[in-house]
């Protein structure tokens, strides 16, 4: 199996199969972080990351969102509105403090190797599909 991560921003798609992560607003430390998750993992199959923030039209970030299996987010991200969604959403975790809602979402990543077990279960569960 090849390693292969394909990045899409506004307003582009891709019709691949493979693992879809939605990444909101992530800090360049936070994206370093979620960069380096996938070193350890030796295989898996081709990943779609939607790269979007706070300028993006929201509409894009919400069709998105429906495609992916996992939700990555930067909670002190400005548009707190965007975070309060997609905070409510089960796939989802998130770099950062929760300013109101902190209880709705226990999913809060703290470090690299958190991050690389979480990618390896969704994974390993969408190889099993």
């Amino acid at each position: 199996m090849e390693n292969k991560i394909t990045l899409v921003t506004e307003p582009d798609d891709i019709n691949i199969d493979g693992i879809r992560i939605l990444a909101y607003d992530l800090t360049p430390e936070q994206s370093q972080i979620f960069s380096n998750c996938f070193l350890p993992i030796e295989n898996f199959s081709p990943i779609v990351v939607y790269v979007a923030n706070g300028q993006n039209d929201p509409k894009w970030t919400i069709d998105k969102k429906q495609k992916c299996s996992i939700i990555i987010l930067n909670a002190e991200s400005q548009d707190q509105t965007m975070v309060g969604y997609l905070t409510a959403q089960k796939n989802s975790y998130y770099f950062g403090n929760l300013r109101s809602i902190s209880e709705a979402n226990v999913s809060l990543i703290q470090d690299t190797t958190q991050l690389t077990t979480i990618m390896e279960e969704h994974i390993t569960k969408y190889e099993k599909l």
